[in-house]
């Protein structure tokens, strides 16, 4: 106990996001540091720092973190002037000072010691310290062992844009066995110090000399990396620099006067200023169905006849025995997956033979469904699997046959049905954002603030005042939950908060302008939790139905899905042994390519039980064999038709004496106008380059855009690395405009992309073509005369680039001549057979990079897909004429052709940050009302995985429209 002089001793104290940083500094010169995560009760661990460093002399002492200055009545400093003190203190002057704590990230960039900006990475948990925690925690890994495990591990592609991207990437790779968690555990640090280098890389400052503080500098494989990505700079890491900024607050809290110096016991905390809050929970109770049932004995019949059913999520893992007879859960199996689908499945065989004791049973089938599905059915023999969308849906109106609408809510994935006389027709999947998720509330809560899951529900209900957090994300909400404890709200209430969090946001963000109907069921794990039930019946005012075993709904689904298939005759009834099943292993015993299309997949050849398996792929060619059977033939892919035609009937030759090479990035309107293009480079003399696809080209972004965009960006980096004398990227104002329309514009960003890529690309304007050029008839002069004046770039006449050009469109009619002849030669028998039209941008549904090989995930379940140019107007009326967009128009009239011809389905693809569709997205789904329709959105970290999921329930939909679900012989009961 330092007791003994009275020397004032000079103190700092950060409360960051995460954690409480503290500093002090003796006589000597010696420094204390001490870091503790708070939890959310800063004040709590900042009292637990002092008693372990206990002093009866005065401190001065400075806090700094925006919440500190908030919460303590101290003197506070900010962390700029906290920063530039410690730099003058180690007399330290680099050009960029990194820092790097639990939720936030910043690049400051520093001239002589003093800061001359400050640049935060955006408001997202994704790339931050507390990121790598919480997907450690997922894989069963503590931060250190998670560390550790990284050593052994090799890098693989990871969607690390966000929280609930990562983790279906990771899930769905541990679950295929493409990888381990070493390998995880690795990318993530990788990847993290990925962003940071681009983010250095953006602020477009020098970065010879590099100081890095915070956190993140005591993860020693993050910082090797760092050191091997800025090989070029000298990036140091001190003993100082995890409690940089307390430092700093010590040596101002030196500069105090001693009227400043306080005891501990002194010290005190603000009144802060009551927040927003929301309706107790229990107000909704009479709005509440709630029909789990607590230590319900469930018991294995003698004899009976069994389904077994199994739900491989991407959190939990989940299996049943399902009496056919009677219609009951006579066994049941709940655990955490973590990341290992097979083991977790093994885990819940063993339950089920524990269960199951010496009674001799009968195992007829069994059926899968859930995330990690296809790898549980190649486990189980190939048994049947089902979309785990169907499957819900299937559960839910076995247990309220007239429900509308269901909330389903699991630990990573969250799903909206809509329904229509059983038969479901529209649905969701959250895509960008963990808010309305279990593992949110689980994460935030359980993790943040260790409180047990358990007692989540009784908390919250326990809440008088629930604190409004609002609809945002869980970065956002993570730092507002912090704050809130940290001004002293009762725990309850900010539990009760983040319960109304989740609900608001799920209603935000995934049902947006859905109806909600007025029967609605709320199943999947988070369910069990009846406060969450009590927040969709505060927030909808809709009666709400909790059924008896909610987390088990996926694996009743499946089981009447294939008790249905039992009855028709499609599916036969078998005889499994549980025990046998669990002595079986998968090995991998090769791979092999499928050549089936361009996209070249690895397929794996797993053994099980002395049988192989073909698995893996981007489409349904692999699927099992019971599917395959009720799959019919692979239908066309117009898409391909329609890109040969563009790229390769009416591409571009090769010149044998060219003037040189041209690049073209093979991106935005390349896909509508290439012939155009190809043509005008060969008139010209030279030879055309299209780009290849460039991964690290595609994030030389210098701020957010749209993907295709950023597609663009990495076409113009490939062709730049390829050395083409010329690099052609108009700027395209609008396409060809029909009579009765004043405009046809192309998107603003597609439009200007070629100034913003030239300012981030550095490129030599002199090698830049980029005439302003539009395909109006009005302004095709216009755009040849612009063409002209490419002569002086080139050197050449200006009245041959002139011809060249006419030559050029000449082509191009040519081209869309053949195109209108092929689609009066394909349109009757298009309309006559079930097909797909992937309505949206050429440059999103034709494009391999983009399209996630849409088209061959939907021909090879047996329909045709076609792009929205291949439908001729529908008429003339159908299209408002002042509808401004061009390919907006040819969305809306593929959505006329779907409502008229029933064997037509719209598949919407837009991405996020799209403008036009942003604007007309309500109109879509105004006009699609009641028919089934798939909407998708990507970006460059959609995984396949989660798009399949959508994808497939589409078709599934589709195939389901129109007929009844079969009934069952019995009245089957989900509860027990």
């Amino acid at each position: 106990m330092d007791n003994i002089t009275k020397e004032v001793f000079s103190e700092g104290l950060e409360v960051g996001s995460v954690s409480v940083k503290w500093t002090r500094r003796m006589p000597s010169g010696k420094l204390l540091m001490d870091m503790v995560r708070h939890d959310g009760n800063p004040m709590e661990k900042f009292l637990e720092i002092l008693s372990h460093n206990a002093t009866k002399n005065k401190v001065k002492l400075v806090v700094t973190g925006q919440a500190a200055k908030e919460f303590f009545n101290l003197p506070y400093r900010s962390e700029s002037e906290c920063i530039e003190r410690a730099l003058k203190h180690l007399n330290l002057k680099p050009d960029l000072l990194l820092s790097l704590g639990g939720e936030n990230f910043s690049i400051i960039t520093l001239r002589d010691g003093q800061i001359r900006n400050i640049i935060p990475s955006s408001k997202c948990a994704a790339g931050t310290g507390e990121f790598i925690v919480q997907q450690f925690q997922r894989m069963g890994l503590t931060l250190e062992s998670g560390i550790q495990e990284s050593l052994n591990g090799k890098v693989v592609d990871l969607a690390t844009r966000c929280s609930v991207h990562c983790k279906s990437d990771a899930t769905h790779k541990l679950n295929k066995g493409e990888c381990s968690r070493s390998d995880i555990a690795k990318s993530l640090i990788n990847d993290l110090g990925k962003k940071v280098y681009k983010m250095v890389e953006a602020a477009r400052w020098q970065s010879r000399s590099i100081v890095v503080i915070g956190g993140l500098a005591l993860n020693k494989p993050f910082i090797e990396h760092l050191r091997e990505l800025f090989k070029d700079s000298e990036l140091k890491v001190l003993n100082e620099s995890p409690c940089f900024e307390a430092l700093g607050a010590s040596l101002l809290a030196s500069e105090l006067s001693s009227e400043d110096a306080v005891f501990y016991s002194a010290i005190s905390c603000k009144t802060v200023q009551e927040p927003i809050r929301m309706p107790p929970l229990r107000t909704a109770e009479s709005l509440l169905d709630y029909r789990v049932k607590s230590g319900y004995v469930r018991t294995v019949k003698e004899g009976a006849s069994y389904i077994m059913g199994v739900d491989a999520g991407s959190t939990t893992t989940k299996a049943i025995l399902f009496n056919q007879l009677k219609g009951t859960i006579d066994a049941s199996c709940y655990l955490r997956t973590h990341g290992n689908p097979e083991t977790a499945v093994k885990h819940c065989l063993q339950d089920l033979i524990r269960q199951v004791g010496e009674k001799k049973i009968n195992i007829v089938q069994i059926a899968v469904t859930g995330s990690g599905r296809g790898i549980v059915s190649v486990f189980f023999n190939n048994c049947p699997s089902f979309n785990e969308i169907l499957a819900h849906a299937r559960a839910a109106v076995q247990e309220v046959p007239d429900v509308d609408t269901v909330f389903e809510i699991g630990g990573q994935d969250s799903k909206y049905i809509s329904f229509l006389n059983g038969i479901p027709i529209d649905y969701a999947m959250n895509d960008g954002c963990s808010a309305g998720t279990g593992s949110f509330l689980e994460e935030s809560i359980a993790v943040g603030m260790s409180i047990a899951v358990g007692e989540i529900s009784k908390r919250a209900e326990d809440s008088f005042k629930p604190i409004a957090f609002g609809e945002r994300c869980a970065a956002f909400i993570n730092t507002d939950l912090r704050s809130a404890l940290q001004q002293g709200a009762p725990r309850e209430d900010v539990i009760a908060g983040l319960v109304y969090s989740i609900i608001r946001n799920y209603i935000s963000r995934l049902v947006g302008v859905r109806t909600v109907g007025h029967r609605l069921l709320f199943q999947g794990g988070v369910a069990l939790n009846r406060s969450v039930a009590l927040a969709i019946a505060s927030l909808t005012q809709r009666k709400v139905v909790v059924p008896s075993y909610p987390e088990l709904m996926g694996c009743v689904g499946s089981c009447l899905m294939a008790q249905d298939m039992l009855n028709e005759g499609s599916l036969r009834a078998k005889n499994y042994d549980l025990k046998e099943l669990l002595k079986g292993t998968m090995e991998i015993k090769g791979t092999f390519r499928c050549s089936a299309c361009e996209n070249k997949c690895e397929i794996k050849k797993i053994e099980v039980r002395n049988k192989e398996y073909p698995f893996g792929g981007l489409c349904s060619k692999y699927e099992v064999k019971e599917k395959q059977k009720r799959l019919k033939n692979e239908g066309q892919d117009l898409i391909a038709v329609r890109n040969h035609l563009m790229f390769e009937k009416y591409g571009a030759e090769t010149l044998r004496q060219p003037r040189g090479r041209i690049g073209v990035p093979l991106a935005l309107t390349t896909y509508e106008f290439y012939p155009f293009y190809a043509k005008l480079i060969n008139e010209l003399g030279f030879n055309v380059v299209l780009s290849s696809i460039s991964k690290e080209g595609n994030s030389k972004t210098l701020g957010p855009i749209c993907y295709p965009c950023e597609i663009a960006h990495g076409g113009v980096y490939d062709l730049i690395n390829q050395g083409v004398d010329y690099l052609f990227f108009p700027h395209v104002l609008a396409g060809e405009s029909p009579d009765h329309h004043l405009h046809s514009y192309i998107c603003g960003n597609a439009a200007i992309i070629p100034d913003l890529i030239r300012i981030a690309s550095k490129i030599d304007e002199d090698k830049l073509l980029q005439p302003p050029i539009a395909f109006s008839d009005e302004l095709k002069e216009t755009s040849l005369n612009q063409i002209g004046k490419l002569s002086d770039k080139l050197g050449m006449n200006k009245g041959s680039v002139l011809k060249a050009g006419q030559r050029a469109l000449a082509h191009y009619e040519s081209f869309r001549t053949e195109f209108e002849q092929f689609k009066k030669k394909n349109l009757n028998k298009i309309l006559a057979e079930p097909t797909v039209i992937l309505a949206g941008r050429p440059y999103v549904i034709c494009s391999s990079e983009a399209n996630l090989a849409l088209p061959r995930k939907i021909v090879s379940r047996g329909y045709n897909v076609i792009t929205v140019d291949m439908l001729p107007n529908f008429t003339d009326k159908v299209i408002s004429s002042d509808g401004v967009w061009y390919f907006t128009r040819q969305i809306i009239n593929a959505i006329h052709y779907a409502k008229q011809f029933p064997h037509l389905f719209v598949c919407l693809v837009s991405c996020f940050s799209c403008i036009p569709d942003a604007s007309m997205y309500h109109l879509f789904r105004r006009e699609l009302a009641g028919e089934v329709f798939c909407y998708l959105e990507i970006d460059s970290h959609t995984a396949h995985a989660g798009f399949e999921t959508r994808v497939g329930a589409f078709l599934d939909i589709v195939e389901l429209n129109g007929r009844k679900i079969p009934q069952s012989p019995v009245n089957f009961k989900i509860g027990g």
